[in-house]
């Protein structure tokens, strides 16, 4: 089967799909591919929660495409401040993208890149049931996480830190049945017993600690290999969503990655029967879920025009042609690194923003490929940093929104103004 199309996306999770609305809401014929069954990635198969901090204040940093899916999402009282509801998520994202005229393609890999010089002619694909597809496009956009397009492609791509190795993997599932009145008064109680910033009067339920509990229980099971229990509280009632494992495998080696799916899936039921057990309020837990998905923080990153950088984020950079605003900083996983006093009293503050460069969503070796997400131009910082779902979705609508702007001008799409892309973001929105 072959297709000929404006752009094509690749990728279906929050930073493909807000490109794919944003591209195709300005009137270009979009083709979205997914290799799963269904839209979102991690923010609706891996149970990823809640949104982290996109607002300084009353300053929402990331609105357009990304509020519209909010306001639609709390009319359907799938949101609680800042966490949401995966299952209605998948809905609405669905029919946003009908409504948007949107072309999907589920279950669908991407094979074989076909490029001249710098640019791309067209991808080879495969379906599930083995159906070879050929698509043609004027532009692209990589928003694999993976950073599949600009591999195949051959162009530059950046994996873990300065070693090689990349951030912690994770599975996270969801529990319900949780009495948070008893957590509250816990919290309370023991304030030692939790990370500073955790407190007993906040909105949302979020609280990460345990460490007493957890140093019983692991001379009952030295294989509780968690050095915090982390939830935070869903939409629902007594429904929480658990971010507590730290899996160190390579995230691009397919046999460490299965090893990683295998050994997290047995360990929820062990984090499950710690906190029955030991946490005050989880006594008439039950599982609910556990995330099809597994969450990935950082895999493979393309290099672009410009590589954001872990020192952009510290010093706020501001950008001639910054897109997208950020304020969550440096955020590093993994199981080596243990816990000690500074980091449990460790408060985040948000003071200011950053920016990310449109260049940095642009591919250094390919005119007309784009990457937004976590496989965008990053290092090992910058990218840890700028992962989170809220800014992905910026960095999506935004190039969604430039490709719109350049295919129509006829110019290269760094030539097109941050505030033109603003905009065209606004155009598209729906609120």
């Amino acid at each position: 089967m072959k297709y000929r199309k404006q752009v094509t996306i690749v990728g279906g999770g929050i930073a493909g799909f807000h490109a794919a609305i944003a591209a195709s809401r300005s009137g270009l014929k979009t083709l979205l591919i997914e290799k799963n069954s269904t839209i979102g990635g991690l923010t609706t198969l891996g149970l990823i929660n809640p949104f982290m901090k996109y607002w300084l204040d009353n300053q929402i940093l990331i609105k357009g495409i990304f509020q519209e899916l909010i306001e639609r999402l709390k009319r359907k009282g799938g949101v609680f401040f800042n966490t949401f509801d995966s299952e209605l998520m998948k809905i609405e994202m669905m029919k946003m993208l009908k409504e948007s005229e949107v072309e999907l393609l589920f279950k669908t890999m991407v094979t074989e890149v076909i490029k001249e010089e710098n640019k791309i002619i067209s991808l080879k694909a495969q379906s599930s049931n083995g159906e070879t597809i050929e698509i043609e496009s004027d532009f692209f956009v990589d928003a694999s996480g993976d950073g599949i397009v600009g591999y195949l492609s051959g162009n530059e791509c950046f994996v873990g830190d300065e070693t090689g190795k990349n951030q912690a993997l994770t599975i996270m599932f969801t529990i319900a049945g949780v009495d948070f009145e008893s957590v509250r008064r816990d919290v309370k109680n023991n304030p030692k017993n939790f990370f500073a910033w955790v407190v007993p009067n906040m909105d949302v339920i979020s609280v990460a600690g345990y460490f007493e509990e957890l140093e019983e229980a692991k001379k009952e099971d030295p294989s509780l290999s968690i050095d915090h229990f982390f939830f935070v509280q869903l939409p629902g009632k007594g429904r929480v969503t658990v971010n507590t494992m730290n899996i160190s495998k390579d995230s691009i080696d397919n046999s460490e990655l299965s090893r990683s799916i295998l050994e997290g899936t047995i360990m929820v039921e062990k984090i499950l029967n710690f906190a029955k057990r030991y946490v005050k309020g989880f006594e008439n837990a039950y599982l609910e879920k556990i995330a099809p998905e597994i969450g990935i923080r950082e895999s493979r990153r393309v290099k672009g025009m410009y590589v954001f950088t872990g020192e952009d984020v510290r010093t706020y950079k501001k950008f001639p042609d910054g897109v997208v605003k950020g304020c969550y900083g440096i955020d590093i996983h993994s199981n080596e690194k243990k816990i000690d006093e500074k980091e449990k009293g460790f408060i985040p503050k948000y003071d200011d923003y950053y920016e990310i460069p449109l260049r940095s969503l642009i591919s250094e070796s390919y005119t007309n490929l784009a990457i937004v997400g976590r496989c965008f131009s990053s290092d090992f910082e910058g990218q840890s940093a700028a992962r989170i779902q809220p800014t992905c979705a910026g960095m999506g609508q935004a190039i969604g929104s430039g490709i719109y702007l350049a295919l129509s001008k006829n110019i290269e799409l760094f030539k097109i103004h941050p505030d033109e892309i603003e905009n065209q973001i606004q155009k598209t929105s729906k609120l």
